[in-house]
């Protein structure tokens, strides 16, 4: 089982992230080159650059909004001198290889049964929805489908950028792309291992372990994964409640916890404040009818078999996940909790993995019952095929979602030997320098660890930066009728550096001849357009 998740989780990765060492390049699967453009830059920030405390390589100057401890990871393997593409899968491919064969033992320790267990995992990788209509929509049954699925380079559903109802979030992609996903993940199914309580008795010992094993869990997924350290907290909160046995251990966790928690308020600052907005992704008008229809695309027979599940399972079970699996689905359903709310989908995604678990026993449920208690064949294997068939829908559209991920081709990213720009802003410039930068994605002050003044809209916006008022900075910067002026700004804002291109982003109207004509140029790259000023040897006489 560990040996058969390791393959698969080292398949996902190393598919999605490689390096060519005979070009110097990052080697980066398309559909994860969005992602990787702001966790290269966090990577590269702490293995080549200064960035502690740590602040946002795309927006320096405040404290860092998001959980860095991943990459923090990451970064220091760099370091310490492993090559990028081991440092980053390596973390990824254990982080998802525990995550799988948690959701094993968890649910075999619920359960009883590592077939329920075994099925679980089989549905957390093969997800449940109806993205499969949209796949035979662009691909009619035919002699052909088989061959159309096992090539298929893209995801039929995409939502909500393909103004599909099918959300992109119920697929592996999510995995391959937020890499501290799945070890967050596991985190909290490891702290919910060890606080599970069955019949068992309970020694002094294992009291201990226990206290320790939640707290420093829990310290840790306080700055791998906020959304994750919450989920742990909600249903280490119904465990309190009606698991006597654990209090003991879960108020001494706590008191450990608290160093781990006033660090957290030095190093990460709030992304924003919880809003209600109900709805999730749906499609307004927000009606019963439209919010069924969503979950219903999304969940596929999910959504029948996840209360089927909860019904015929153990009184203990029931206890186990009735609250805590509830809250998660109708609190991300209510409230978004970043400025984001597609980054309410770790709520989600958290949510399947458990309620998998009760679809698993419902169906080995179901199996035991039709095969033991139907005494005519005919109707046995009636009832066994039914149960074959819910099988096959609650899994089809995964392998079918599987495939894009291995049929793409990764595209090639210059890194820093093969890139003269990258090699200039790491040779020449101080690692806590900030670069005052015309483009947003793949900066080559990024990936040289530096940080760059205004990154890419979308990812310092959804993190709860300021992003309109950081833009309007620039703009000034770069727009300055007057030496003085632009002399003043640039110093106001730490900027070391001022990088030109030929090229800027669509918003910038950059005043080309101020830094032409008085400026200090430092740098030109007439290939890639480049150009950079020195601000210190340009602004010295003011």
């Amino acid at each position: 089982m560990v040996f058969g998740a390791f393959l698969f989780s080292s398949c996902l990765m190393w598919q999605t992230f490689a390096y060519d060492a005979s070009s110097s390049s990052m080697l980066i699967a398309p559909k994860a080159w969005s992602d990787f453009g702001a966790h290269i830059p966090l990577i590269r920030s702490f293995s080549l650059g200064n960035n502690w405390p740590p602040e946002s390589p795309l927006f320096p100057g405040s404290p860092i909004q998001y959980h860095f401890l991943f990459y923090f990871l990451v970064g220091m393997l760099e370091k310490s001198g492993v090559r990028i593409d081991m440092a980053f899968n390596v973390p990824s491919v254990l982080g998802m290889t525990l995550l799988i064969v948690f959701i094993v033992v968890l649910a075999k320790k619920i359960f009883h049964s590592f077939l329920v267990g075994f099925i679980a995992v089989l549905l957390f990788c093969f997800n449940s929805s109806f993205s499969f209509l949209r796949f035979f929509e662009k691909h009619p049954l035919s002699i052909h489908t088989l061959r159309d699925i096992v090539t298929n380079a893209s995801f039929p559903a995409f939502g909500p950028w393909d103004g599909g109802l099918v959300s992109a979030f119920w697929t592996m992609n999510i995995y391959t792309n937020q890499r501290h996903l799945a070890i967050s993940y596991a985190l909290v199914l490891g702290i919910l291992l060890v606080t599970y309580k069955t019949k068992k008795q309970t020694t002094k010992q294992n009291r201990v372990i226990q206290t320790v094993s939640i707290a420093l869990c829990m310290s840790i997924l306080l700055f791998t994964n906020q959304a994750a350290a919450l989920i742990a907290f909600i249903w280490l909160v119904w465990l309190f409640m009606y698991q006597k046995q654990s209090r003991v251990p879960l108020i001494l966790a706590a008191c450990l916890c608290i160093p781990s928690a006033i660090l957290y308020t030095h190093l990460i600052a709030p992304s924003g404040t919880i809003v209600f907005d109900p709805g999730y992704l749906v499609k307004n008008p927000l009606t019963i009818q439209t919010i069924t229809s969503f979950w219903w695309n999304n969940l596929g027979f999910s959504l029948l078999m996840i209360p089927f599940g909860f019904v015929v399972a153990p009184k203990q079970a029931k206890l186990f996940f009735g609250v805590p699996l509830l809250a998660l689905f109708v609190i991300p359903n209510l409230w978004r909790f970043s400025p984001d709310m597609i980054n309410n989908h770790k709520f989600f995604n958290f949510f399947i993995i458990m309620a998998n678990m009760l679809s698993a026993y419902g169906l080995v449920w179901l199996w035991k019952i039709i095969k033991t208690h139907t005494n005519y064949r005919i109707l046995r294997v009636a009832g066994l095929s039914i149960v074959g068939v819910l099988f096959f829908f609650l899994t089809f559209s995964g392998v079918i979602d599987l495939f894009p991920i291995f049929n793409e081709k990764k595209g090639p990213l210059a890194d820093i030997r093969g890139n003269a720009d990258a090699a200039f802003f790491l040779q020449n410039t101080h690692p806590d320098d900030i670069i005052l930068n015309s483009t947003w994605f793949y900066h080559p002050a990024s990936l040289a660890g530096r940080k760059i003044f205004s990154g890419y809209t979308y990812f310092t916006w959804s993190y709860g930066y300021n992003q309109g008022k950081r833009e309007t900075q620039q703009k000034a910067m770069y727009e300055a009728t007057t030496k003085q002026r632009a002399c003043f700004l640039l110093k106001s804002y730490n900027i070391a550096f001022v990088e030109l291109k030929d090229t800027p982003e669509h918003f910038l109207s950059p005043n080309y001849t101020l830094f032409q004509n008085e400026f200090v140029e430092v740098y030109r790259n007439e290939e890639s357009g480049v150009r950079v000023y020195d601000v210190t040897a340009s602004c010295k006489a003011l």
